[in-house]
């Protein structure tokens, strides 16, 4: 169980990371005025220029599987990773993973995960290119939190403007 001087400093980081996030996310459009990212669409498209490797170990933990319900197919997650970045003076590594799941209508989930000293977030990607689900792990714990879409969104937003610049340098390098 945890205490309540933990939990407090667990939100503090949280809503300080989500400001940082907005704030470093301000200084660059991700898409042309009047034209959404639709990242889930786009690595759909570009699956066959991305690089994709094994996750290495644990991968998508298990706790985060259920609650997206993806990994469901025979074959393990595959991982694209973006170089290393620092923001507000950390380091950040993020991922993008594809998974199999067993909705027909979607057999694909596109997954990005954001890693930094202190915390861990998953964001499963809807079809529509919006964020569907997130988790999230102060490093040190065990326990995956499953939280609130308009909590993590602008931690979302920014990495999904990261992804989608990445994997449009695929397309137009592809062409």
């Amino acid at each position: 169980m945890m205490n309540p001087t933990r939990f407090c400093g667990a939100l503090f980081l949280f809503f300080f990371s989500a400001i940082a996030a907005v704030w470093a996310g301000q200084s660059k459009p991700s898409a042309p005025a009047g034209q959404p990212v639709n990242l889930f669409k786009e690595v759909l498209d570009h699956k066959g220029q991305i690089q994709w490797k094994a996750a290495p170990p644990p991968g998508i933990p298990a706790d985060v599987c259920l609650l997206f319900k993806v990994c469901e197919d025979k074959g393990a997650p595959k991982l694209a990773t973006l170089p290393r970045a620092t923001e507000a003076g950390q380091p950040v590594g993020r991922g993008l993973f594809l998974s199999g799941t067993k909705d027909p209508k979607n057999p694909d989930a596109v997954i990005l995960e954001r890693q930094t000293v202190s915390e861990m977030y998953f964001f499963l990607v809807s079809p529509d290119g919006s964020l569907q689900k997130a988790a999230y792990l102060q490093q040190g714990n065990t326990s995956w939190l499953p939280i609130a879409t308009s909590l993590a969104k602008p931690v979302f937003e920014k990495d999904r403007s990261d992804w989608h610049d990445w994997v449009m340098k695929l397309g137009a390098g592809g062409k």
